[in-house]
């Protein structure tokens, strides 16, 4: 029989119960208004200003797109912020003020991004490191060759999950100084049909009956054949290998040595999983990706331009000219919507339960697990925290004889089963699930996000649009480097 899987409940537990800081603000702020208006003397003052309350305290708790009335206010703000100060467009390349004297022109916070070039344990070839310094990381990705692990038995497909939870589990590890890991599953139509390009570089016998079928196959499949790329991002915390970095030289150089270091060792873990693997991203290759996200009407070009590495000049990686709007984000060639899966399925599900999105051949997007390992220190505070909130809750209401709801009785028992997962030996992490849509203009947006927000609800995910936000989204969500979860824990949980 298939293992199932159960993911626990997203928190629902504020400041005070379920009120979040924005709520308590309005309750507040509405129990001074009309004691204001009591001040005053003036009957009609305090009649309008205690509607305004009555007012204030019904806003607090309204939804409007998924969220509460109150969790508008920081993307309202920041976009009309933004507005006013003109850094909602961004104008790189040949029409940036510092065209081609920085490592990387890119827009926004990811500004002060630039990559650095580290030489492999072969000799042979480089990996690109983009070092962040303003959050003191430093991000590196592997690229993975796709295995038919849906054919495999079932057995087969277990043990390949519990060799990659293995390897998962190995980055909660305190020494490991890893700040995120991220999974990105890019697809996009395949314009220079690269299947075919593989049976002319690898077939030798193009006489037989089966390579000339396989010829055939491959040439009919082109003009709706989709290209599919994974990327395993890893963040390392600067700061945690700031005593490796000094005993190394403390310069650039010394950074590239001490993280190259634990990225053979991660790729070793990898390749102990089964898991085939291409090797760590070349500068060049990473600015191809970065850019191709960008300008995704430029991936034919490099193709059949550049060499098999995709080579780039990371100084010219970023976009040419960028826009954020409330509904979308504008980038070169194309225009992106992202999604954020803010929970998963609350009912068991087997272990391929992503397929119906991972398999959708009609929209270009781009699929993004972002990965928080906590050390187990942190697990346990993390876990007993949310089970006193959850016990807390319940104990409130059955003192003062309500109702305890169903969600909040899951909350308490997730916390259990987790404590008793991290007391086994088990891992422990803050995750968030993106979906980054991309497409020429805004009507075929419009579907692509609908037709992928259709198949989350079918795998029964709750999803909503990040309106407000979507230079963000489109940050961690379409880009490999392993971006935070902070733009959108504040505004609704973790």
């Amino acid at each position: 029989m298939d293992e199932e899987y159960t993911f626990p409940p997203r928190r629902t537990n504020g400041v005070i119960g379920r009120m979040s800081l924005g709520q308590i603000v309005a309750i507040v702020a509405a129990i001074a208004l009309p004691w204001w208006g009591i001040q005053t003397g003036s009957p009609i003052t305090f009649a309008v200003l205690l509607a305004a309350g009555g007012m204030l305290v019904w806003a607090a708790f309204l939804r409007v797109g998924g969220r509460q009335v109150t969790e508008w206010v920081r993307p309202a703000v920041a976009a009309a912020w933004s507005r006013l100060r003109g850094t909602h467009v961004y104008r790189g390349a040949v029409f940036g003020p510092n065209s081609l004297q920085r490592e990387m022109d890119l827009p926004g916070d990811l500004a002060s991004m630039r990559m650095l070039s580290a030489p492999n344990p072969d000799g042979r070839t480089r990996v690109g490191l983009v070092l962040d310094e303003q959050t003191r990381t430093v991000t590196a990705a592997l690229l993975t060759q796709g295995t038919p692990i849906i054919l495999e038995e079932s057995s087969e497909q277990t043990a390949r999950l519990a060799d990659w939870e293995a390897v998962m589990e190995s980055t909660c590890d305190e020494d490991s100084a890893i700040a995120r890991w991220q999974l990105l599953f890019r697809s996009m139509p395949d314009s220079t049909n690269m299947a075919q390009q593989y049976y002319v570089d690898n077939v030798v016998d193009r006489d037989t009956l089966p390579a000339q079928a396989l010829r055939e196959l491959v040439a009919q499949a082109a003009p709706t054949a989709q290209r599919h790329e994974v990327f395993f991002t890893v963040a390392f915390h600067l700061d945690r290998l700031a005593s490796d970095i000094k005993a190394a030289g403390g310069d650039d150089d010394a950074i590239g040595v001490v993280v190259v270091e634990r990225l053979t060792e991660l790729q070793r873990q990898v390749a102990e999983a089964r898991i085939p693997v291409s090797g760590w991203l070349s500068p060049a290759h990473y600015a191809a990706v970065i850019h191709t996200a960008f300008d995704p009407e430029s991936l034919p070009l490099y193709d059949l331009q550049s060499t098999g590495d995709h080579e780039l000049d990371p100084r010219v990686a970023g976009p040419s000219a960028t826009e954020r709007r409330w509904r979308w984000y504008l980038h070169d060639s194309a225009v992106s919507s992202t999604i954020w899966v803010h929970e998963l399925p609350r009912r068991p599900v087997k272990a391929n339960w992503l397929t119906p999105l991972l398999q959708q051949t009609d929209v270009r997007r781009s699929v993004s697990l972002v990965v928080e390992p906590l050390p187990p220190s942190r697990a346990e505070r993390s876990i007993n925290n949310q089970r006193l909130a959850a016990a807390g809750s319940i104990y409130m209401k059955q003192k003062h004889g309500l109702v305890v709801d169903a969600r909040t009785q899951k909350e308490l028992e997730a916390a259990y089963r987790m404590d008793d997962e991290l007391a086994d030996g088990s891992g422990y992490f803050r995750y968030t699930m993106l979906v980054c849509c991309t497409a020429p203009d805004a009507d075929r947006l419009r579907r692509a996000v609908t037709s992928v927000r259709r198949r989350l609800t079918r795998i029964r995910c709750s999803t909503m649009v990040l309106y407000g936000e979507q230079d963000q989204g489109f940050f961690a969500g379409a880009l490999p480097l392993a971006r935070g979860l902070s733009p959108m824990r504040g505004l609704t949980g973790s």
